[in-house]
C-alpha cells in the first residue's frame, strides 16, 4: 500500500544497493509495474525490486517490499553492498539519457506542441515610427496615431522636461 508520505526506493537484490525511485512522492497505486521496470532500467539488472517508506522519519533498515511486505533489513543481502569492493551504483543518468531521447523523438514538424525547445518569435519591425497627421486626415488612419496623440498635449503647453511638482513657491 502506498501512503501518501511514503517514499518508493529501488532495491537491487543481488547486493541491497537501493536509491530513491523516480518521480517516488507522486506515483499513484497503479505506476507501480512501470516504477519496477524503470528502476530495472537504470540498474540494468532484473533483479530489483520496489521498497516503501512509510515515514521519512524512518531509517531506510525499515523498507518494506511492496509485493511480499517483507522488511529489507530481513533480506540476506541487505546493506552488501557497503563491503563491497566491486560496487557498481546504478546508472541514472542514463535513465535521464534515454527519457531525453524518447522526448525528442516524439517532436515532429506536424506535432510541435510537445517540443520543450523554446522557438524564437517575430522580431518588431524597429524602423516603423508614427506617421504625422497632415492637417485635416482622420487621426485613426495614421500609423501610430495613437502614440503620438498620448504625447501631443504635452507638446506645446509645458517645457520638454518636468521633473516633480514645482520647487519654489509662487510669489
Amino acid at each position: 500500500m502506498i501512503g501518501s508520505n511514503s517514499m518508493l526506493f529501488c532495491v537491487r537484490l543481488s547486493d541491497g544497493y537501493f536509491f530513491p525511485a523516480p518521480k517516488s512522492q507522486f506515483v499513484q497505486g497503479g505506476d507501480v509495474k512501470e516504477m519496477v521496470d524503470q528502476c530495472r532500467y537504470i540498474c540494468d539488472d532484473a533483479g530489483v525490486d520496489l521498497y516503501t517508506l512509510s515515514d521519512p522519519s524512518l531509517e531506510t533498515e525499515e523498507m518494506v517490499a511492496l509485493d511480499t511486505r517483507t522488511s529489507y533489513k530481513d533480506l540476506p543481502t541487505a546493506f552488501k553492498y557497503r563491503n563491497d569492493a566491486n560496487f557498481r551504483a546504478c546508472d541514472l543518468k542514463r535513465y535521464h539519457r534515454r527519457v531525453a531521447e524518447l522526448r525528442a523523438r516524439t517532436v515532429t514538424p506536424a506535432n510541435m506542441a510537445n517540443a520543450i525547445i523554446p522557438l524564437p518569435s517575430a522580431k518588431p519591425d524597429l524602423g516603423t515610427v508614427a506617421q504625422l497627421l497632415q492637417p485635416g486626415a482622420d487621426a485613426a488612419e495614421a500609423r501610430g496615431a495613437a502614440q503620438r496623440q498620448s504625447v501631443e498635449p504635452l507638446a506645446g503647453s509645458r517645457p520638454v522636461r518636468v521633473v516633480g511638482p514645482a520647487f519654489f513657491p509662487a510669489e
